[in-house]
């Protein structure tokens, strides 16, 4: 039986305590590995140049254990994006004040300066060419887009006081916002000489949208 050590000590007793690591643990453990192994070699490489056996090599597992977690090249990395906006709405979450959309605005083009991965930039070009070259990941692809805009709908509305603040819904204020932050983080990957103006301009952009659709505390 396998267990997972947690590392937290009863102040009494002074005994470290210990979690059993159940199946689905397991699981949720073999697949992030597999997915940092991705991330890795993807960048590295670039998505064409990624073999399955590389990816599972650095990850230390078989190739059948990528295939078993994730079915294709495709559907992992589109897994690595999945979990890296997610990781990214989980810090956003922790940035809300609804009495103060300006700051919360400010703090949040903060995060995208200090949270984006450059690298991860043409991996998701990548993958988007590819969907429009094959059907079944075009509509994957669809329907991750498509939550991912639902779940930035419904932060923005705490984020920023709820929907009754906003002059327009909030789920098109998210895809306004991040059509706008992807196009600006691909021309800071290709124009090094201008990559600090343009991400500056993640900031201007949060500003101006918070500032025209959001409306005054009463």
């Amino acid at each position: 039986m396998l267990y997972l050590l947690v590392k937290s000590v009863n102040c009494h007793t002074g005994r470290v305590a210990v979690e059993k690591l159940t199946p689905e643990r397991r699981r949720q453990r073999t697949r992030d590995t597999l997915l940092d192994a991705a991330e890795e070699v993807f960048v590295r490489r670039g998505v064409p140049g990624a073999s399955m056996e590389e990816i599972a090599a650095e990850a230390g597992f078989s190739r059948g254990a990528i295939y078993a977690h994730f079915g294709s090249k495709d559907d992992l990395l589109l897994a690595v994006m999945d979990r890296f906006i997610r990781r990214q709405l989980e810090q956003y979450l922790q940035l809300a004040r609804p009495d103060d959309p300006v700051g919360t605005a400010i703090d949040a083009a903060e995060l995208v300066r200090k949270t984006v991965s450059r690298d991860l930039v043409p991996l998701e070009l990548e993958l988007r060419m590819n969907a429009l070259r094959h059907p079944e990941l075009r509509q994957r692809l669809v329907e991750a887009d498509r939550r991912v805009s639902d779940e930035q709908a419904r932060l923005i509305e705490r984020m920023l006081g709820g929907p009754e603040r906003l002059r327009i819904p909030a789920q098109d204020l998210a895809d306004l916002g991040r059509a706008a932050v992807n196009g600006l983080l691909q021309w800071a990957a290709v124009d090094e000489e201008r990559r600090d103006r343009y991400e500056r301009l993640i900031q201007t952009m949060f500003l101006l949208l918070t500032e025209a659709v959001t409306r005054p505390v009463e």
